[in-house]
């Protein structure tokens, strides 16, 4: 079937970040046959340099005066397609945007539609459906009425009210536009899309507003208003108003309607900057201003109501500049995305551990192949959906559920499942959802498998039988009985059992859990994908240590790394190379059996290697990854790791490796190759294979060449996307069972 064509039409002033995500925003969108038009001007930051790598993608403009309408008349004449679509710049689509738009456009009587649009929180409604009258009053609907829909009972020429798209999620025919002369550019800002909404009913025109075709709108700062969203400069805002209510209130109302407009609409704006003053957002400068601004504003209006000339455009002028429509090519086509949700309780730019920095590694890495990935994690403060490289993040605070009759879920985790299980049912009212992957711990995904609506995938990290048996105190605590580690504990044998469909990171995790809980996962929906870390090798510099050998940990100061192990091993091989730095990065507060830190209780008892063991805390990426690169040999001692992501870290800056022989951990280090595999609980073996390493320069290269051999070969990012992308395609297909396509609709 033949499609319409778009021109989706960006105008923007000096919000180059901004404008960038809403560009990549628009490599997701369905629809096969669009163009890109990018007004930019006059902006004095980097948008010019941000365009100039879009170039051969987009079209683009500058324009000198900062007028909207003005910009929006110079997008239109670069358009070279039916219909034109206006986004925001600091905005960002739905995917099937375009898709819902062009549904309007079967009725030729349609020139103008739009559909809802998300406030900056991208969970509230900012407007669903807005009208106007022609005295500048504007209603606006914030959810459906299924009842009531008023497009075609306002659609008549001089109607007193009227459907209005919003600017930020405006489309149009675009030869309507042109029989019109365009946007009328007296508005320089504010109530431009009304007008020309306005004027394409008087004309006969219909103008629909649409229950689907979302756009988010983060309603960032601009010269009128700053981030508070609190409006400080009123003149253009006004003019508009004013310039409506004369131009298009004349024919209809009588002229003491007209004046009541005009002192209402400054009485309700002077309310305004009132309220504003005594909260304290506003000063006294601003209300003296406010003033000035109503003068100004009217006799702008009045002289260009009286002037009898709109500053629209004629046909032609359009039609000179129409450059050959130029194919946006999006990432992926709409048939051959996945629609997939992730569940993470971590995700960036908060701190990660490894749970939340494979699940990063994966959205963007299978957002960067164009399929369409939303990650579900927890927030604090309030619901948040954003649009982060590539990826829907939707950040849900917990919402008190009832508790299900079986399993025994502890409440803070039934509260937390389930609020993730209401957010997915919301995604997929809108937009069918074709697998949800779901981690073991803390059985984060239990409400998705008692809801039995979505096909899930259950990825496999280390379980809690594990982290219990590797830990004092957890141990301690399941022995007398702890009732919510029980629940904990056979709600993840409930997971499991439920869960037909496995990602494991290696064979290792699998036989641990089987062992742990004396079940079988199903070995015929189980696949072993290893993770993988983008290689940022190349962008960190290592700082030079003459003289110095630096052995380095990362991670938890706890039992399960292994750090006891680590510390006992540590006076020996200092004793022999006095030399060697143990650099020890990670969060250092958790407790052992003594009821210390392990570092108070090291610092206690050898103060005279305060020179020779750093301790540094929970450090950033950054610090992290300089601290990487320096090292000469990287320790990983733990009692069970299910993989060993700190390994593959440390392989990617090329060093040599020493870890215990469990786990996951094995399934990374070639042993006596790249690094050394010693027995877990073991300070000797542990002091003598570093030692081995400190003691050989010519060992050190050999086995760091060949870590970094095995990091290109086994374990980056891409080569892990590629792998679980594989494994969803066949599980989607399988679940499918024959139907075309992925989708019900795109």
């Amino acid at each position: 079937m033949s499609r319409r064509s778009f021109s989706v039409i960006v105008n923007t002033v000096d919000r180059a970040d901004s404008l960038s995500r809403t560009l990549e925003a628009l490599e997701y969108l369905d629809h096969p046959n669009f163009e890109v038009v990018v007004v930019n001007g006059p902006s004095t930051d980097g948008t010019q340099q941000l365009l100039q790598r879009w170039a051969g993608r987009v079209k683009v403009a500058n324009t000198r005066v900062r007028n909207l309408s003005e910009s929006r008349n110079l997008g239109i004449a670069l358009s070279s397609a039916e219909i034109v679509a206006f986004i925001d710049d600091d905005a960002y689509p739905d995917p099937a945007w375009l898709d819902r738009l062009e549904d309007a456009y079967d009725d030729p009587e349609v020139a103008a539609a739009g559909g809802p649009v998300y406030s900056r929180d991208g969970v509230d409604i900012q407007a669903w459906l807005t009208r106007q009258d022609r005295l500048g009053h504007p209603w606006t609907d914030r959810r459906p009425d299924p009842l009531y829909n008023p497009t075609w009972a306002l659609a008549f020429p001089k109607s007193r009210q009227f459907v209005c798209t919003i600017g930020t999620n405006s489309s149009f025919r675009r030869s309507a536009l042109c029989e019109i002369g365009g946007f009328d550019e007296e508005f320089g800002y504010y109530l431009d899309e009304t007008d020309v909404c306005c004027r394409l009913v008087d004309h006969g025109y219909v103008v629909r507003a649409l229950d689907d075709g979302f756009v988010y709108h983060k309603y960032l700062a601009n010269d009128i208003r700053e981030d508070d969203k609190v409006v400080r400069d009123f003149c253009q805002l006004l003019k508009s108003v004013f310039y409506l209510i004369l131009e298009h209130g004349s024919e209809t109302y009588s002229v003491l309607e007209l004046s009541e407009a005009l002192t209402g609409t400054a009485s309700y704006w002077r309310t305004y900057v009132d309220q504003h003053v005594a909260s304290g957002q506003l000063t006294a400068e601003h209300r003296r201003k406010f003033e000035r601004d109503v003068v100004t504003a009217y006799e702008a209006a009045l002289r260009a109501h009286e002037s009898r000339t709109r500053r629209t455009r004629k046909r032609e002028w359009f039609e000179v500049r129409t450059e050959p429509f130029l194919q946006f090519a999006a990432r992926r086509r709409a048939e051959e995305k996945l629609h997939i949700c992730f569940f993470t309780q971590e995700y960036p730019p908060a701190p990660v551990n490894g749970i939340g920095r494979v699940v990063h590694e994966l959205a963007t890495g299978l957002g960067r192949l164009g399929h369409l990935v939303r990650v579900l994690t927890r927030a604090h403060g309030t619901h948040t959906v954003d649009f982060e490289g590539g990826v829907w993040v939707h950040r849900i605070v917990p919402q008190h559920h009832a508790p299900p009759a079986f399993p025994p879920v502890p409440s803070h985790l039934w509260d937390y499942s389930a609020s993730l299980l209401d957010e997915l049912l919301r995604i997929q009212s809108h937009r069918p959802v074709d697998i949800v992957q779901v981690p073991n711990w803390d059985s984060e995904g239990v409400a998705v498998v008692l809801d039995g609506t979505f096909t899930h995938t259950l990825g496999l990290y280390t379980p809690l039988e594990s982290v219990a048996a590797t830990d004092t105190r957890l141990a301690e605590a399941l022995a007398s009985g702890d009732p919510v580690l029980k629940a904990m504990l056979e709600t993840e044998r409930f997971v499991y059992e439920r869960s037909p469909d496995v990602l494991a990171c290696g064979p290792g995790i699998v036989d641990e859990i089987e062992q742990r809980y004396e079940i079988a996962l199903p070995r015929e929906n189980l696949r072993h994908v290893p993770h993988g870390l983008s290689d940022i090798s190349s962008a960190v510099s290592a700082s030079p240590h003459p003289g110095t050998l630096v052995v380095l940990f990362a991670g938890r100061l706890e039992q399960r790394k292994g750090i006891d192990t680590l510390l006992a091993s540590i006076p020996g091989v200092a004793r022999d190379f006095p030399n060697v730095v143990f650099e020890i990065a990670g969060d250092d507060s958790f407790e052992g059996p003594s009821g210390k830190t392990f570092r108070a209780e090291f610092e206690g008892a050898h103060p005279e290697l305060g020179d020779q063991v750093r301790f540094y805390g929970r450090v950033g990426d950054h610090e992290l990854h300089q601290m990487y690169a320096s090292c000469d040999v990287f320790v990983a001692p733990s009692r069970f790791e299910s993989f060993g992501l700190v390994l593959v870290e440390a392989m990617m800056f090329s060093k040599p490796v020493v870890a215990t022989n469990i786990g996951g951990l094995r399934e990374v280090v070639e042993d006596g190759s790249n690094g050394y595999l010693v027995p877990a609980d073991d300070s000797g073996s542990l002091a003598e294979a570093v030692a081995r390493l400190l003691g050989s320069e010519e060992l050190r290269a050999r086995f760091g060449a060949r870590s970094r051999q095995l990091f290109l070969e086994r374990f980056t990012a891409e080569t892990m996307v590629r792998g679980v992308e594989r494994y969803y395609l066949q599980t989607t297909a399988r679940c499918a069972k024959g139907t075309v396509g992925i989708h019900a609709h795109p």
